[in-house]
């Protein structure tokens, strides 16, 4: 059996230049909450609502290689284990493709597993939309009615 991961890829309109400048400023396509100190070493935070509660994801920039490559650490704090997150972005056409890979999941407990897999499919979808859609509008204007 393979190892459970999350990858999804996007279009855009937009050169690679414009597309990663928007990707390392989450706050104007993730939520105005969100932080990435963009440099390897640096940390990120997003805090995050539910009907559960207040949450908080917390990860490392592992790689930083403008304008290609950004991968980060990925954990919940009330996980046991760490996933990794990496976005890969390259030419296409006149634009861009953004492609995203959400790794690590094997070490979820199992029982939980197939749903945090599928929960962060779906968030991905999300936000990966916004990105691109930020960044082919050109604004330094955050997404408003976002999910947190």
């Amino acid at each position: 059996m393979s190892e459970p991961e999350i990858r999804l890829e996007r279009p855009c309109s937009v050169p690679v230049a414009q597309l990663w400048d928007t990707l390392v400023c989450p706050q104007l396509w993730w939520g105005e909450a969100v932080r990435l100190e963009p440099t390897t070493g640096g940390l990120f935070h997003e805090p995050w609502r539910d009907g559960a509660g207040q949450h908080h994801t917390r990860g490392e920039v592992l790689e930083f290689l403008p304008p290609r490559c950004l991968v980060l650490s990925w954990r919940d704090d009330d996980w046991t284990f760490g996933t990794e997150v990496r976005f890969s972005l390259a030419p296409a056409g006149q634009g861009s493709l953004l492609k995203l890979r959400h790794s690590g999941w094997h070490a979820a407990p199992a029982d939980r597993r197939d749903q945090l897999v599928e929960d962060h499919r779906t968030g991905w979808s999300y936000h990966l939309g916004n990105l691109t859609a930020c960044a082919e509008r050109g604004t330094s204007e955050p997404i408003t009615g976002g999910q947190e």
